[in-house]
């Protein structure tokens, strides 16, 4: 898999972890930066998947019926932090 956008070390990186021992000290209940940026980066495919591509009409009926295998994606990132928001294929 290709991924474009991918940088050494973001800033997020570098927010120290703000998560405690205790479950109610702990991301998702406590707000913790690192901890969501790094849930995000995590979301990010790593392998080549398939996506169902149908091919249809003006007036929306199934013509052909294809998979394709998505072996690039770009990530969309975060001007602040360098975060991942999002990837597009």
């Amino acid at each position: 898999m290709k991924i474009n956008g991918l940088i050494k070390k973001a800033r997020w990186e570098n927010i120290p972890c703000e998560c405690g021992n205790k479950i109610i000290d702990s991301f998702p209940i406590k707000e913790c930066l690192h901890c969501c940026f790094d849930q995000r980066w995590k979301s990010v495919p790593h392998k080549d998947f398939k996506v169902n591509d149908d091919q249809r009409d003006k007036n929306n009926k199934l013509i052909k019926k294809q998979t394709r295998i998505v072996k690039e994606i770009t990530l969309v990132r975060g001007n602040k932090y360098e975060d991942v928001i999002g990837w597009t294929f």
